[in-house]
């Protein structure tokens, strides 16, 4: 009856993995071909029936999510779908387990609801880590993006052309919501909308902040390359006090792996040859 259980949920998460795989059309691409705001995704009709299991504010969350990642080409009825795929995963994995240990029925129950549960959840913690990771390389790459683009802008050339001269120095994530930025810009949508589209599906702080200068800058009419330049520096600084704030927590955190490790190892040394010699005499 194991056995039968094991081969079932491994057939249907399987299935269901391999259904989320299926790559679908970006919000780019359909940005690109139908001149539209992004943010709506395009699903298969068997995924359709699978967004019914969710509702519109856990799918509108789950989507930004997506967009914050990078992952264009993931819906979230795939993603719901790798969810369930990951549970089934953890179950069988579970069943698996108890084959082994022979544990009591209360205790099997307990294991198979914990791997099942925190194999359901490895989809989402890799998304946020998605997340975390291009934010921080859009904060790498902003301060040599906006050097440069000041200095184009400063040599003579326009806002559009110097953001197309600057991709080079924004390698990654940066770079590529600015080449969709310009690739929207050429197909006819207005600079301002097309970079706040940018900041939306970014969702970093300090890109989201230099966009609404650039906007205000050129309303206003001032110098951009002066706002880029003080934004750069902003940037930076920005970094920096980042870098300290971490530094300034590694002595709390430098607490817990010596109190577990050294402490042990300095008691043995100390209070070591006591014990010998009063269970020797």
């Amino acid at each position: 009856m194991i056995i039968f259980a094991i081969a079932l949920l491994g057939t249907i998460a399987a299935f269901l993995f391999a259904v989320s795989l299926i790559p679908q059309k970006s919000p780019l691409k359909r940005t690109l071909e139908e001149l539209e705001a992004r943010g709506m995704q395009r699903d298969s009709k068997g995924m359709r029936t699978f967004d019914k299991l969710f509702s519109k504010e856990r799918r509108g969350r789950l989507l930004r999510k997506l967009m914050e990642a990078g992952w264009y080409t993931v819906t979230p009825a795939q993603m719901g779908a790798r969810i369930v795929a990951f549970g089934f995963f953890g179950l069988v994995a579970s069943f698996v387990l108890l084959e082994f240990i022979h544990a009591s029925p209360l205790l099997a129950v307990v294991i198979s609801l914990v791997m099942g549960a925190g194999a359901a959840y490895a989809p989402m913690s890799m998304l946020e880590r998605a997340c975390e990771a291009r934010k921080v390389q859009v904060q790498k790459s902003l301060p040599d993006f906006l050097d440069m683009v000041a200095t184009t802008v400063q040599a003579g050339l326009s806002v559009n052309a110097a953001l197309g001269y600057s991709i080079d120095a924004a390698p990654g994530a940066l770079g590529d919501e600015i080449k969709a930025t310009l690739s929207e810009i050429r197909l006819g949508r207005s600079r301002s909308d097309a970079l706040r589209g940018a900041a939306e599906r970014l969702q970093q702080q300090q890109f989201s902040t230099t966009i609404t200068a650039i906007t205000q800058a050129e309303r206003l009419g001032t110098n951009i390359a002066k706002v880029l330049n003080e934004l750069a520096e902003d940037v930076r600084n920005q970094r920096i006090m980042i870098v300290e704030e971490h530094a300034a927590k590694l002595p709390v955190k430098m607490v817990f792996p010596m109190a577990l490790f050294m402490l042990p190892a300095i008691f043995v040394v100390i209070f070591g040859a006591l014990v010998a010699n009063y269970f020797s005499q």
